[in-house]
């Protein structure tokens, strides 16, 4: 099995510093994928995938977010009353109940081990995970910079991706939708978190259910 990424997609959004989400997804090598050649005055030649690229990429995601999970989960903190109040109403009980945050101070959340190996087989743009403000492993939000309730939306909204849709779903709605956007930041997954992330800070009293949005994008297969 195949899987095409157009090649005249690309970033066309800039990334706020104070965003979130997992990371480390990566754009396959050339050199293990096949390119197709584009007619004269076309757009650039469009990219295939072989199934097994996608799944190296998926088990290495899944393994990532599931080891890095497991390290930071034990030593976060549950939310505090305040940033409670503030998200309670738009995410289930239980979620809340659950999630830890961390502040990580003096240090900031490393790229990801499969990095090195990827760049030695030509992998290019890797997220720089060391830049980011936040990263969401789970249930788990790890900041490198302060806790901000926006952040922390964002963060929340993928947890509660993974919650609804279970994390293999999640992982592979992941992966897929980068190849086909060749885009972190036109991943379905995370233009909903954008979204709903600027729909919070437009109108903090507007209160809608995170978990019901999910739920409405997978039924309408959106991711």
């Amino acid at each position: 099995m195949q899987y095409k990424t157009s090649a005249a997609q690309s970033d066309q959004d800039q990334e706020r510093n104070s965003r979130s989400g997992p990371d480390g997804l990566f754009e396959m090598p050339a050199s293990r994928a096949t390119e197709q050649e584009a007619p004269a005055g076309g757009l650039p030649a469009a990219r295939t995938y072989h199934e097994e690229q996608i799944q190296k990429a998926i088990t290495w995601f899944t393994s990532y977010l599931r080891s890095e999970r497991e390290g930071y989960y034990a030593i976060g903190r549950p939310l505090d009353s305040g940033l409670r109040e503030r998200m309670d109403g738009y995410f289930e009980t239980e979620l809340l109940d659950r999630v830890r945050v961390l502040e990580l101070r003096d240090r900031r959340v490393e790229n990801p081990w499969f990095y090195p190996i990827a760049r030695e087989e030509g992998v290019r743009h890797l997220p720089d995970i060391t830049h980011k403000a936040a990263v969401t492993f789970l249930d788990v939000v790890v900041f490198n910079e302060k806790l901000t309730s926006r952040d922390l939306f964002h963060g929340l909204v993928h947890a509660a991706q993974v919650s609804v849709l279970g994390l293999d779903v999640f992982v592979e709605l992941f992966v897929r939708g980068f190849l086909r956007a060749r885009s972190y930041f036109l991943v379905p997954l995370k233009a909903q978190a954008f979204s709903l992330d600027a729909r919070f800070a437009a109108n903090p009293n507007d209160r809608f259910s995170v978990e019901e949005e999910i739920r409405e994008w997978r039924r309408d297969r959106r991711y």
